[in-house]
């Protein structure tokens, strides 16, 4: 059996456990990140979901700074990013478009460069606990069975694997009730006219999302939701039972590439092994039909081509922490702020229905996000980041898009750089992580 050591583990190289790692890394720590695919960057690399929605809150002003804001800079430096541009669809302020095949070498290069060691094509399968600490991460790769040890954990799974694994309580659904949003493969398609789609969506705004915003169509738009009549024609005409009332596609960091997030896949637990085999599969045959649908229907697809397709199906959402602190529909509709802010967000509450076409929309103003929403109650020396820290279905609604993940990493990788070896984290003094969060351009309110 192969062994590995660090100070700090964290599980899971997407958006949140980067953000850990680098900034454990940062602080001078041992760090090992453990990730089951062979890149990093999560869904927003393997499962193309891009762009990022988004670093603002509804009225514009930047809340999420930080490791988060480095990325997108560097991505900017490099050409692989326009940067926030203004949402045309106008769900929300700013989006942030960015070429998911450079940010796994950008993200593999911030954590070489924070000292940071990677361990890819590993999956996590169980721990070893002693007295309410983790002890050891079971694990597996092609080369047979691992045991990873270390003084502190983290999970970033995104799944919440190892705070399941190590007995913690989790929700999946709303109430308990095991029903979560649909997932979705996404792809991209090249060759794409923009110009024509601008133009038509000039002369057809019945055709599209009612909050668009028709009067910036003097250039490119960004994001578009809709094309309502020519999708039901599609579907009809070629028998498609696609459960999803528009297409929704995004201009790409080239003028010629769109994005698109229409495939729908209800029923998909994605903590199923079965589940996950159909929705690749299921995912993949929808593309095909989609991507087919758009060229003979949609103006400006006439002459477009698939491009690429997701590695992976892109999930919405699994098991959720239950923590020291849940977090409410309430608190975000309200704004609350939290003595122990870790971060700020101010994304909508965009609740796609478990079992149907539809989903629903809150505007919510900034609200604060507390430490104790990432501290479970059963292990002591574990801090849960991402999209499954503890939360309501109808908040994590809005707390699963990617640059809140970002903040919720960058705060829980300093958080076990600062811990000392032998104190809980529920006992870690929070104002001492806010200072340091701070002076590392985070935004808490």
């Amino acid at each position: 059996m192969k062994e590995y050591h660090a100070e700090i583990v964290v599980a899971g190289g997407g958006p949140a456990g980067v953000c850990a790692a680098i900034a454990a890394g940062r602080a001078g720590k041992d760090v090992l990140l453990v990730e089951q695919y062979g890149c990093l960057g999560g869904m927003s690399a393997s499962a193309l979901v891009t762009p990022w929605m988004t670093f603002h809150e509804a009225d514009g002003k930047q809340l999420v700074y930080g490791i988060a804001q480095e990325i997108v800079d560097r991505l900017v430096e490099a050409g692989r990013s326009p940067g926030h541009v203004t949402d045309t669809m106008g769900e929300t302020a700013t989006v942030t478009p960015f070429d998911s095949e450079y940010l796994k070498l950008l993200l593999a290069e911030m954590c070489r460069e924070a000292g940071v060691r990677l361990l890819f094509h590993t999956f996590i399968f169980g721990t070893e606990q002693d007295n309410r600490q983790i002890t050891a991460l079971r694990a597996a790769g092609k080369d047979g069975e691992i045991r990873i040890t270390a003084d502190s954990f983290i999970d970033a799974t995104g799944d919440g694997d190892l705070m399941t694994y190590s007995g913690c309580a989790y929700e999946k659904g709303k109430d308990g009730n095991g029903k979560m949003q649909p997932a979705t493969m996404c792809f991209s398609m090249e060759n794409v006219d923009f110009e024509q789609i601008r133009k038509y969506m000039q002369e057809h705004h019945e055709e599209f999302h009612f909050r668009t915003h028709f009067e910036l169509l003097d250039k490119l738009p960004w994001c578009i939701s809709g094309f309502f009549s020519l999708w039901e024609k599609g579907k009809k005409e070629m028998g498609l039972d696609i459960q999803r009332d528009r297409l929704l596609f995004f201009r790409g960091f080239r003028d010629d590439i769109a994005t698109v997030n229409t495939t729908r896949l209800i029923g998909i637990d994605g903590t199923s092994t079965d589940d996950l085999s159909y929705a690749e599969t299921e995912g993949l045959r929808q593309v095909f039909q989609v991507s087919e649908l758009m060229r003979r229907y949609i103006p400006g697809f006439e002459n477009a081509r698939l491009f690429r397709v997701g590695s992976v199906i892109g999930i919405r959402e699994t098991r959720r922490l239950q923590g020291r602190y849940i977090l409410t529909a309430e608190d975000l509709k309200e704004g609350r702020m939290f003595d122990d802010n870790i971060m700020v967000y101010g994304y909508t509450i965009d609740f796609h229905q478990a079992d149907g076409a539809g989903f629903t929309q809150f505007e919510v103003p900034a609200y604060g996000i507390p430490y104790r929403t990432m501290l479970p109650f059963e292990i002591d020396n574990l801090l849960v980041a991402g999209r499954c820290v503890s939360a309501t279905m109808e908040a994590n609604s809005s707390m699963r898009s990617t640059p809140c993940p970002m903040g919720l990493g960058h705060a829980a990788g300093l958080a076990a750089a600062l811990r000392p070896k032998d104190v809980p984290f529920y006992e870690l003094d929070v104002k001492q992580l806010q200072d340091q969060l701070r002076a590392q351009n985070a935004y808490l309110g």
